[in-house]
């Protein structure tokens, strides 16, 4: 839900009726000097989990393992159980990986062909993207770009998206939390339209969870809160210090449409990618999480009222949130990092990502931090 200066207070999840590739900071942010002491930059910007704890520990695992066994864990040995976790976790029955979000696509959008091919329906191999009236080119996932099949439908709208749909088209993918050109929580009732509309043509739904997946929106997947699943979905895990580990779930259907072998991933991706699903899958660390993200939308909704010059809208769902900018956020962006707080301009959109085991002093650090900004600015 949007948050506007005339709307009641609260932002809400997605199944509320009226409810991407990362924009990354350049900055290196100093010590703040006015919004509160902190030792360092206070990372929001999203550019990882946060999780660092949880990969010393399990680096540590990985090191009792090897002693026990005389031998370095190969690919298989970390990527089958890290497979297995996932898909017991999630809407599919066969994960993938990749060493890459470029070849996650590729590998996705060349199994929903093969599938569809494979059952009899060769033609179908044209993909949809429903990007939003705010989606312009960016809408795109990586490494489709030059894809001549996949079409960006820059509105929401059904009756576009069904005048789209022909006997060659094999998916339609959407993003559940939009944030390459904009930031918006996409309602569930239009997931909900996606997935009748993917089952009275026989497509594929895909939805492209590699900002909002692991843990972010408050649940393991962002789409969750709207109990409506796809067919496929691509998530991403970024770690500062090592490789992102790509994910491809599908479900058992289309996995009939792998293709046999996706390029091999890097150790330390994998078992980066292991810690963070073991942290996400201990007791109560998600409930923490969703905790934590209520004293961030309570902090900044009073930070909104309080700034009402400076903030149109708030918006967000879990550690996603975004305060709107009267015009591009970037400036603002610019001058948090100046003061010690990295965020994400997303057009007019100030976004805070923060790490999933944000202590409460970090929120109120950097709530303290953008409301100092603004005072001096007026």
């Amino acid at each position: 839900m949007l948050i506007e200066a005339s709307t009641a207070p609260r932002t809400a999840n997605m199944s509320d009726p009226s409810s991407d590739s990362v924009n990354e900071p350049k900055d290196e942010a100093a010590p703040v000097a006015d919004g509160g002491a902190v030792a360092g930059p206070i990372d929001f910007s999203g550019s990882s989990l946060g999780l660092e704890k949880h990969f010393a520990a399990s680096a540590q695992d990985m090191v009792a393992l090897s002693c026990e066994r005389g031998d370095e864990p190969t690919a298989a040995d970390l990527s089958e159980p890290l497979a297995a976790k996932i898909a017991s976790i999630s809407f599919g029955d066969r994960v993938f990986f990749l060493p890459s979000e470029e070849e996650a696509w590729r590998y996705a959008i060349e199994t929903i062909r093969r599938y569809h091919r494979l059952v009899g329906r060769p033609k179908r191999r044209r993909l949809v993207v429903c990007a939003g009236a705010s989606g312009g080119a960016r809408g795109l996932p990586p490494g489709l770009e030059g894809d001549g099949e996949v079409v960006l439908l820059q509105t929401d709208d059904p009756i576009a998206l069904t005048t789209e749909i022909d006997n060659r088209t094999a998916a339609i993918l959407i993003t559940p939390v939009r944030t390459k050109s904009g930031f918006e929580v996409v309602p569930g009732r239009l997931l909900a339209r996606l997935r009748e509309t993917a089952d009275e043509y026989g497509l594929a739904l895909v939805y492209d969870e590699s900002a909002c997946g692991f843990g972010r929106s408050g649940m393991f997947w962002a789409h969750e809160w709207t109990g409506v699943t796809p067919d496929v979905m691509v998530a991403l895990h970024r770690r500062g210090d090592a490789s992102s580990l790509a994910t491809v779930i599908v479900t058992q259907k289309m996995a009939r449409g792998a293709p046999e072998r996706p390029l091999l991933v890097e150790g330390a991706a994998l078992r980066s990618g292991r810690a963070a699903v073991d942290a996400l899958m201990s007791r109560g660390f998600l409930e923490r999480a969703q905790n934590r993200s209520w004293r961030l939308e309570d902090r900044l909704l009073e930070l909104f009222y309080k700034r009402r010059g400076a903030f149109t809208a708030l918006s967000g769902i879990g550690l996603m949130q975004g305060l709107e900018c009267p015009e591009e956020a970037e400036p603002m962006r610019a001058r948090l990092a100046e003061c010690g707080l990295l965020t994400r301009a997303m057009g007019s959109f100030l976004g805070l990502f923060p790490g999933l085991a944000v202590a409460e002093s970090e929120i109120d650090a950097a709530v303290s931090i953008i409301d100092s900004v603004c005072a001096r600015e007026t």
